[in-house]
């Protein structure tokens, strides 16, 4: 009797060993999507992507019957930290906010990668549900795909650079930061081709970085619509200020080629304003772009205060 245990235990392992993975072989999800769904690439488990990701590959969560929405958007921020600030191309005018990207298929020009691998100024093209909560930044339904391309090298992440250049002016004389509860912005000319949509969303996030209210305008609508004052109605005298606010402006610097060594650059004048005694300008600027990745730093021709 023991021994024809014996050997009904040996037949059900060996039956067992019959029915696992064969050595080599990655196991693969069951028919109903369970399963393991984890594979590394190249023998790199650390780089390893969901199954589910891939060229051609749907994403686990849309449905058979489900054709995605797709919107084609520049990373203006985020990037590093994993929330993406987008700016919607193609002219349209969205701005939207993406947390958590890597819930969904990402691809870098047709490859599987990790939200990590994003970069601020990419192109993406975004596949989702179609519906968008009309907040602002808006907010973007159920997201299934993040295609992205690689960087061809003329002002990439021309947002980032201004963001930069902005929050630098910043810091200079902070007093004249001190106690507002409003910023204005005027970069509709700033050189390098900015859209509406990144304009926008470049002033909206100056100003969540900075804890105030930000908008678009020009110093002589701030003038027309009363933001900045005169001591009273009746002066005529050219004293004028902004008593809870502060105007930034990004110009082009006139008289310059678009190349510095043969590289594509963009020259700006850059200025913060409160009052006609109390400003601070970043003059004859310039940045320039190599022939791959982003800018490198930006130069600053000299500074004045008023």
């Amino acid at each position: 009797m023991k021994n024809c245990m014996k050997w009904v235990l040996i037949a059900c392992l060996c039956l067992l060993t019959a029915c696992g993975v064969p050595s080599g072989e990655k196991p693969q999800p069951l028919s109903d999507g369970t399963g393991p769904a984890v594979q590394a690439i190249d023998g790199a488990p650390d780089l390893a992507v969901p199954d589910s990701v891939g060229p051609g590959k749907p994403n686990p969560s849309l449905a058979e019957d489900e054709t995605p929405t797709y919107i084609t958007c520049r990373i203006v921020d985020g990037a590093e930290d994993g929330s993406l600030l987008l700016a919607e191309l193609d002219g349209g005018t969205g701005v939207f906010r993406l947390d958590n990207p890597d819930t969904a298929q990402i691809t870098l020009d047709g490859q599987p990668i990790y939200a990590s691998g994003l970069q601020d100024g990419m192109m993406v093209k975004i596949g989702f549900n179609g519906t968008i909560l009309e907040t602002f930044p808006a907010q973007l339904g159920a997201v299934y795909s993040i295609a992205a391309e690689t960087a061809d090298g003329t002002c990439f992440d021309l947002c980032g650079l201004y963001l930069q250049v902005l929050d630098d002016l910043w810091q200079k004389d902070p007093a004249l930061n001190e106690n507002i509860s409003q910023i204005a912005l005027d970069i509709a000319n700033a050189p390098g081709g900015l859209t509406e949509s990144e304009q926008a969303a470049l002033i909206w996030r100056f100003g969540e970085l900075h804890g105030v209210e930000a908008f678009a305008a020009t110093y002589e609508q701030l003038l027309e619509e009363g933001y900045i004052t005169k001591p009273s109605p009746e002066e005529d005298g050219p004293f004028c200020a902004w008593e809870d606010g502060c105007f930034f402006s990004i110009k082009p610097n006139e008289g310059h080629e678009g190349e510095v060594y043969s590289l594509p650059a963009v020259f700006f004048d850059v200025q913060k304003w409160r009052s006609s005694l109390g400003a601070y300008y970043f003059y004859d600027c310039f940045a320039a772009w190599g022939e791959t990745g982003t800018w490198n730093g930006y130069t600053i021709g000299g500074e004045m205060i008023a």
